[in-house]
This record gives structure tokens, C-alpha cells and sequence, in this order.
């Protein structure tokens, strides 16, 4: 052998070893980039999943709780007495009471619905707490007489929250089923 085929022989090697590894190391670097991109894209949609299948779980039972309360509010309106005092009357919100505290909600669901819901849920709040609200009212204005609040003036507290409640809470199944809608859609299209 001589020479120039040992010599060309070496840098033939030499450069395809350079320019192959150098070009390998690239591709495997670029490929494993790719990869590593889409499995953050997978990653991210079924977050995204998660995320929405949840927010239209909590929406069907809330709509479910809402619908239910509605149904028993023109009940409770007409009753002769809605109650003898703020523990008598009982209106369960279970769904809400568990949902709301736990900070959830604003991020899972819209603005406008989640103000029609608080709104809601305030509502019967304050027809809950008839006579609380009524003596703290009654205290922060500095009136002495707190005897002179009757059954009726406690009644007509507790009256008007539930019918302020069925006012607000009217459109509400509506508002939750056009949300469910517009979430299952973006579901579908992850």
C-alpha cells in the first residue's frame, strides 16, 4: 500500500467521520427536540382535557342544583310563614357551598356566568339569613329597638331574597347549557 491511499485513506475517514458525526449529532439533536416539543403539545391538551371535562362536570351539577332550587323557590315564596327564623328555613346549596370556597371556579369558568351564579347564590343567602341580615342592618344604623322587629318584617326579608334569587336565578339553566355547549365543542376540538 502505499502512501497516498494510507494518507487518503485517512482523511476520506476522517471527514466522513467529522461530517457524519457532526451532522448525526444535529439530527438526533433536532429529532429529539421535535419529540420532546410534541410531548409538551400532548402534555398541554390533556391538561386542557382534564381542565374542561371538569368545569362541565361541576356545571352539570350545578345546573342541577339550580334548577332544583328554582323548582322549590315559588313553593317557599307563598308559603304562609317561610319561616319562624334564620334556621328554619332550609334551602340546601351543597354543589356551591362545596365549588365556591374552593377557588375553582373563576378559573374554570366565564366571567358574566360566574357573576350570575354568585349573584344567585347571594340572593338565597341573604333570604337564608332573613333576621341576621335584618338586625345587623338594624344594629350598623344605630336603632336601639331591636324588639320592634315583627314575624312579618322578618318574613318580608326572607320574601324578598327568595324572590330576588328567582329573578336572577331565571335565566341561569340557560346561561350553564350554552356554557356546557361552547365546552364540549372546544373538548372536541382538542
Amino acid at each position: 500500500m502505499s502512501d497516498s491511499f494510507c494518507s487518503d485513506f485517512l482523511a476520506n475517514f476522517l471527514s466522513d467521520l467529522l461530517v457524519g458525526g457532526l451532522l448525526g449529532a444535529f439530527l438526533a439533536w433536532w429529532v429529539g427536540r421535535r419529540l420532546g416539543d410534541f410531548e409538551r403539545s400532548q402534555q398541554r391538551k390533556d391538561e386542557k382535557r382534564v381542565e374542561l371535562e371538569r368545569a362541565i362536570r361541576y356545571l352539570e351539577l350545578l345546573n342541577d342544583e339550580v334548577s332544583h332550587l328554582l323548582g322549590q323557590l315559588p313553593t317557599l315564596i307563598n308559603a304562609p310563614q317561610p319561616c319562624v327564623g334564620p334556621e328554619k328555613i332550609r334551602i340546601p346549596t351543597p354543589f356551591w357551598d362545596a365549588l365556591q370556597p374552593s377557588g375553582e371556579l373563576p378559573r374554570l369558568l366565564n366571567p358574566p356566568l360566574l357573576a350570575s351564579l354568585t349573584q344567585f347564590y347571594d340572593r338565597l343567602a341573604y333570604a337564608k339569613q332573613g333576621k341576621g341580615w335584618l338586625l345587623n342592618r338594624l344594629v350598623n344604623s344605630n336603632v336601639t329597638e331591636l324588639h320592634s322587629l315583627t314575624q312579618n318584617e322578618i318574613e318580608d326579608v326572607i320574601r324578598t331574597g327568595l324572590r330576588q334569587a328567582q329573578r336572577s336565578g331565571e335565566s341561569l339553566p340557560s346561561e350553564i347549557d350554552s356554557e356546557i355547549a361552547v365546552l364540549r365543542e372546544q373538548l372536541g376540538d382538542l
